[in-house]
Parts: C-alpha cells; sequence; structure tokens
C-alpha cells in the first residue's frame, strides 16, 4: 500500500515518462518469473504491454502496485485465452456438462475459480464437493494465481473494497460462461443472445471493472467507499465504451472464431463508435468534480479508460503484432482523438459543476441538497421505464428533519425492491441485526404509468397509502425520486441507487 500518500491522492507535479517506465521495467522480470512458473497460456512477449499499462494507470504508486495489477491483467488475459480455447474440455469438465449448464451451473473448473477467489484452497471443501472440485485450485494453474491474487490483495487492500474487487471478480467468471455458452447455443442453431444482454455481460468480461477496482482497494484515500455509487456509475460507462471499442477493432478476427459481438448483433460500425464515445464522455463528465479535486479514485479510473480507448485505436492486443495504422471503423478518421488525453488535477482551473453532477456528488457523500435545486434537476430528467426499475435498490433522504425524513429514519428504512410491475417492496428496512427485511404492514405496491410534472413515465402506486413514487434517471444506477403524498403541500425528494446483484453461488460450494 502507498504510505507515502495516506489520501491516495496522485501527486500535483505531472509524474514523468521516465519515472512510469522505471516501474514497468521493475515489475518486467519479476513478470515474466511468475508466468513462467505457473505455466499460464498467455504469450511472454505482452509482458511489457501489461506492465507499461499497469504503471501508466496509477504512475504515483509505488512499483510493488504495478507488479500487483500486472499479475491481474495477465490473469485476466489467461483466463480468456483458456475459455475461448476449442471446445474440448477436461474429464471433469466432460462429466458436467449433463447437468451444468450456463453460468448458474459452470463445469468443475470454473467452481474452482470461484472458490479459490474466495480463499478456499484443496483441504477447505464442504461435504458434497466433487473430487474435480478438491483438486481444483491446487492442480490447476489457473486457480493457483488467482488465489495468490486474492491472497495479496486480502492482506494490503481495504476490506470494503476488496468485496467490491472480488464481487467483479466472480461476474468476470459469469459472464465468461454466459458468452461460451452463448457461442455454443448459435453454432448449433440455437439463436442468437440480444443485444442488451450481450453488453451487460460483455462490460463485465472486458477486465476494465477488475483492474479499476483493485486499484480502489489499493488506495488509501478517505471515503472512497461513501463516492461508490458516483465511481461505480461511471465504471460501467467506461467498460461498456471499452467492450464496444474492442468489438471494433477484433470484429474479423471474432468472426473468423465464430464469437458474437454488437457488429454481429445488428449495430453498423458507426453506431458501435458512437455509443463508445458517448459512454467515454459521459464518464468523465461524471467523474469531472472527482478528477478536479484531485481523488486518486476518479483520476485512476480516467486513465484505465485512456489507455484502453487508444490501444483500441491502436491494434488488437490479442494479436499485438499486427499493429493497425488505419483508424476504428465508424470513427472520425483519428487514430486517437484528441479529447482523450490524459487529464491532470488542476483544481483551481476545474469546470464549473453541473446540477446533476453535484446531486451525485451530494448522493455519494450522504450530504443535503435544497428542493428548488432537485426540482429544477427533476423536471430536466428523462423518465423511467419498469425494466430499468426492475431489482433491489438501496435509498436515501436529501434532508433529514422533514417528518417524511424521521419516520424513514426510525423505520431504518433500506430502500426498495421491483420484483416486476405488479409487486413491489417499497419499504425496505433493517432490523436490530442490520439484516434488510420487507416491511409490509404499510402494503405493498405496483408500478404504472402516471403523468407527472408534464412527463409520463413509470411511477409506483402504494397499495394501500395515498402516495405516489416518481422516478427520473441520473444515470442507469442513481435515479432521483419523489414522493407525491395527497394533501401535502411540500415534496418529498430522495435517492436510489441499485444494489448490485449477487453472483450465483457455484454449484457444491457450501461456504
Amino acid at each position: 500500500m502507498d504510505t507515502a500518500r495516506p489520501h491516495g491522492h496522485p501527486p500535483r507535479e505531472i509524474v514523468s515518462i521516465a519515472d512510469t517506465c522505471s516501474a514497468a521495467l521493475q515489475s518486467m522480470p519479476r513478470l515474466e518469473i511468475w508466468l513462467k512458473e505457473l505455466g499460464l497460456p498467455v504469450d511472454p512477449a505482452l509482458v511489457p504491454l501489461m506492465c507499461l499499462q499497469t504503471a501508466f494507470f496509477t504512475p504515483w504508486l509505488p512499483p510493488a502496485t504495478c507488479y500487483r495489477m500486472a499479475r491481474l491483467t495477465v490473469w485476466l488475459m489467461a483466463i480468456d485465452n483458456v475459455l475461448d480455447a476449442p471446445d474440448a474440455p477436461d474429464a471433469a469438465d466432460a462429466a458436467d456438462a449433463a447437468t451444468c449448464k450456463g453460468p448458474d451451473g459452470p463445469p468443475t473448473r470454473v467452481r474452482a475459480w470461484h472458490r479459490a477467489l474466495e480463499g478456499h484452497d484443496s483441504d477447505d471443501v464442504s461435504e458434497g464437493d466433487s473430487d474435480g472440485d478438491r483438486a481444483g485450485v491446487s492442480d490447476d494453474p489457473i486457480a493457483r494465481a488467482l488465489a495468490e491474487i486474492a491472497r495479496d490483495l486480502d492482506r494490503e487492500g481495504r476490506p470494503e473494497l476488496t468485496a467490491v474487487w472480488r464481487k467483479s471478480m466472480h461476474q468476470t467468471l459469469i459472464g465468461m460462461q454466459w458468452e461460451r455458452e452463448a457461442a455454443r447455443t448459435a453454432a448449433t442453431g440455437g439463436g442468437i443472445t440480444g443485444l442488451t444482454d450481450y453488453l451487460r455481460h460483455g462490460a463485465w468480461t472486458i477486465g476494465v471493472e477488475q483492474q479499476v477496482t483493485a486499484l480502489w482497494a489499493l488506495m488509501d484515500e478517505p471515503g472512497l467507499s461513501r463516492r461508490l455509487p458516483l465511481l461505480l456509475g461511471a465504471l460501467r460507462q467506461a467498460a461498456t465504451a471499452i467492450r464496444l471499442l474492442n468489438d471494433l477493432r477484433g470484429h474479423q478476427r471474432e468472426q473468423s472464431e465464430g464469437k458474437t459481438d454488437a457488429l454481429a448483433l445488428g449495430l453498423t460500425e458507426q453506431e458501435v463508435y458512437r455509443r463508445a464515445e458517448a459512454g467515454l464522455e459521459n464518464c468523465r463528465r461524471a467523474l469531472a468534480p472527482l478528477t478536479a479535486a484531485g481523488y486518486g479514485s476518479a483520476v485512476a479510473l480516467e486513465r484505465v479508460a485512456l489507455w484502453h480507448a487508444r490501444m483500441y485505436h491502436h491494434f488488437d492486443p490479442v494479436r499485438p503484432g499486427q499493429a493497425a495504422t488505419a483508424p476504428l471503423p465508424g470513427g472520425s478518421g483519428s487514430a486517437a482523438p484528441a479529447r482523450h488525453s490524459p487529464f491532470i488535477p488542476q483544481p483551481r482551473e476545474a469546470p464549473a459543476m453541473s446540477i446533476e453532477q453535484e446531486v451525485l456528488d451530494v448522493i455519494a457523500s450522504g450530504g443535503q441538497c435544497d428542493n428548488a435545486k432537485l426540482t429544477e434537476l427533476f423536471d430536466r430528467l428523462e423518465p423511467v421505464d419498469t425494466d430499468l426499475l426492475i431489482g433491489t435498490w438501496q435509498g436515501g433522504a436529501f434532508e433529514h428533519t422533514s417528518e417524511n425524513a424521521a419516520l424513514l429514519t426510525k423505520m431504518r428504512w433500506y430502500g426498495k425492491r421491483f420484483v416486476d410491475a405488479d409487486h413491489v417492496e417499497p419499504l425496505l428496512c433493517r432490523d436490530e441485526d442490520g439484516t434488510v427485511f420487507s416491511y409490509e404492514e404499510m402494503g405493498l405496491a405496483t408500478l404504472r404509468e402516471v403523468v407527472h410534472r408534464g412527463k409520463q413515465a413509470t411511477a409506483m402506486v402504494y397499495d394501500q397509502l395515498p402516495i405516489i413514487d416518481h422516478f427520473r434517471r441520473l444515470t442507469d444506477n442513481v435515479l432521483l425520486c419523489v414522493m407525491d403524498k395527497k394533501e401535502t403541500p411540500t415534496d418529498f425528494f430522495f435517492h436510489l441507487t441499485r444494489v448490485p446483484a449477487s453472483p450465483p453461488r457455484p454449484p457444491g460450494d457450501g461456504g
């Protein structure tokens, strides 16, 4: 951990290219030895690239962090190579093939990777685990490498942020298994997946979220956890954008390998490029208040997105020897758009903060905001539909003195769960032990189309109370909401932040 800069902030001075290269050079021999000793299926010629990129992400952190991050990047490439290999499962996988289909039932080897991520070794198994599970961590170089990475991050990282990284890693395994099964289904004439599902899984499997969340865990930045809602929303935008750029650069190769990408699912090259550019711009706009203030978490995210965007503008990292000089298909003709330049924090020259950014920062910090500003923003934002709402959301208020705010505090209100249009649990609360439960003494709720302040949108109507909650989209994962209560003249504003779904527990894992 970087104890020299306890706040996790990058230095105000520009880190020189020589310093970045020095960190990379110190990591290369160690990474080459690690790769060789474990026998991971990654071309050793990629080691310099892996070390240079991780040194670029956070050049103010020590070389040891560069090495840890390079190992993670190499592991992500190794797992991709293994699961992308021609369909020739080992004996254990073949035994599972009849009963373990899709991401909810991964084969034995993938279950071992999930176990390694949780810190289970071959001696730590539950009754009923297969022999393959017992040997999975000790015999498989992929599992051994992952176990080592996870142990180091647990030892050096912050527990609450390491948990975020671990969840992203589980999602990577689930997403890669989903992509593998989708390719098999398409190859046998079973149809192809939809674009929404593809991008949801593809954003996890591109590796950006895993790199960024690991960096966050290794930063000693006070208050980082409070900023997670804003940071995670920006990170999802960046990861989806990089997935799209990956599809553009590697489309011909992936077609020859029988893989699905955004172009194969119906988007044109121009549409893919525009979506990617918009995602990167949205990411940077959301991060602007934090990067301007010099928060290392935001600067690192921006630099990770910058590196990957520029890389795909120049070449396909899977085929690094075949460097490209032409711009990406669908692009504007520039091999590296000028607007994706490195960001050096300069608080005195920070751009004016938009209302959206200001409110997102208030939500992230748990602060307060006045109704006039919230009303102005609410009227500007787009409404939401039912599909966006489905899932569990954690809530919070913008003030703590009104009758409504006091009641929610007394109830230990946690948030809302939208199961479907006809089943909403509006009052998720915590008991004395902190366990979340659905408080139903005031009834449940339904979703209906309602016109409010001139816009028709999905709203939540209580079954037994004269209350309608209206929602507007700040990001896909953060909503600005207002409670419309009959005969109450003052609107009560609150916010909801999506709770990421927990990855399915690997079969046979009794942990």
